[in-house]
């Protein structure tokens, strides 16, 4: 059973009596409709979700958390209201292929239960991280399945100003990936990202080296160029 809503479309008290609702999208939880947020944990047949709020709301995560059987997750939340480790506390159900929250929520830190045992069926993840280290990339890096990556992170604000290794082997299946605010340089070890086709970076100016992937067609890379001189932003340019 499927139901699919206008994001302008106010949804009335009660869905919470769909009980055999497997697909809901794009249901809106703004002020007006707050009692929504707790109809929406009565929805345990819920495969695929797609929700828009104007403010983050920790009745959510309650809620999201008795969606055991979910595959397909999409949060938005409006712009200037995302949240910052709101969603620390959520434990993704073992057979979600797709999570998509970029620009909404926060994760403090790569969650535990991004790995290779729990998530095995992951083919697409878009997720922000305020801190990120080495080793949250080879876990990653170690994602069977995964082919759609979109990573956002916060090093450079937090003061963690070192780069990143793609080791060899790393993201077998990736094909399409997406870096923003990385402090570089990234290097991509021999191996890596085999089957990378289309590569988008937005970065903090200090070395570049996407060589060792044989399999890219395209690459789209913006340049933040904070504490760097004229002369090596031109040379960026030109590489």
């Amino acid at each position: 059973m499927c139901l699919y809503i206008d994001r302008s479309t106010r949804v009335p008290n009660g869905i919470g009596n769909l009980t055999c609702l497997e697909q809901l999208s794009l249901l809106g939880i703004y002020d007006s409709t707050i009692n929504i947020t707790e109809e929406l944990g009565q929805l345990t047949e819920l495969r695929q979700l797609s929700i828009e709020l104007d403010e983050w709301n920790d009745k959510l995560l309650k809620c999201l958390c008795k969606l055991q059987k979910m595959q397909e997750l999409h949060i938005r939340v409006d712009p200037g209201q995302c949240s910052i480790g709101g969603f620390d506390a959520w434990v993704a159900p073992r057979h979600l292929r797709v999570l998509r929250t970029i620009h909404s929520c926060w994760f403090s830190t790569l969650p535990a239960w991004v790995n290779l045992l729990l998530l095995l069926d992951l083919i697409g993840l878009s997720i922000a991280v305020r801190e990120l280290h080495q080793v949250d990339l080879e876990i990653l890096g170690r994602l069977p399945a995964l082919r759609s990556l979109y990573l956002e992170v916060d090093n450079k604000n937090l003061g963690i100003l070192g780069g990143f290794v793609v080791v060899g082997g790393a993201f077998p299946c990736l094909v399409r990936c997406y870096f923003e605010q990385f402090v570089w340089p990234v290097v991509f070890q021999h191996g890596a990202m085999p089957r990378l086709g289309e590569l988008w970076f937005l970065f903090y100016l200090r070395d570049v080296g996407p060589g060792n992937l044989p399999s890219l067609r395209f690459v789209r890379a913006a340049l933040l160029c904070d504490g760097t001189s004229k002369e090596e932003v031109e040379q960026a340019r030109l590489r």
